[in-house]
């Protein structure tokens, strides 16, 4: 009695909802949607897409370009800018100064190389004096037979008596 019920309202809201609601909405939504894009934007989406994009790709590639430019520009400047300084820092030092700041680039480039060469060897040659690692243990292989009494028993499978 109650399943006949609860049916018998599920189909009267069903049929109410059918006749209420008109299938039209959906056209005048997609109406709005282009009416606001012709405002905002001057047209819709129905004019020829391939020429617009083509147009923005093209602007959009000249101005990566541009600013790759920049960028290059400012950073040779900046590059320009920094040895000048350092030019007139060094400058400005006394003579005993200066020889110690020589001494310890030489010796800071010596160093570089020499850590450089040492980095260098190690990848080419391999170090053959390390350990190796264990190799783990093959398990051994099952019998194939079509016999069962043949066949090995694994604990897993020993039935246990009590």
């Amino acid at each position: 009695m109650d399943f006949k019920l609860v049916f018998l309202r599920f189909i009267v809201v069903v049929g109410v909802l059918l006749f209420a609601v008109p299938p039209d909405e959906c056209h005048a939504q997609r109406n709005a949607t282009r009416k606001f894009e012709k405002e905002t934007f001057g047209k819709t989406r129905k004019g020829p897409v391939s020429a617009d994009r083509t147009k923005a790709r093209g602007a959009a590639a000249k101005a990566m370009r541009e600013q790759e430019k920049k960028e290059a520009r400012r950073d040779r400047e900046d590059e320009k800018a920094l040895r000048e300084l350092r030019r007139q820092h060094y400058e400005s030092q006394s003579l005993a100064t200066r020889e110690r700041m020589d001494n310890n680039s030489r010796l800071t480039e010596e160093r570089y190389k020499a850590k450089k060469l040492k980095v260098k060897k190690e990848q080419k040659k391999p170090d053959l004096q390390k350990p190796s690692q264990p190799k783990p243990s093959k398990e051994k292989k099952r019998v194939k037979t079509k016999d069962p009494k043949k066949q090995p028993k694994l604990k897993q499978y020993k039935v246990k008596k009590y």
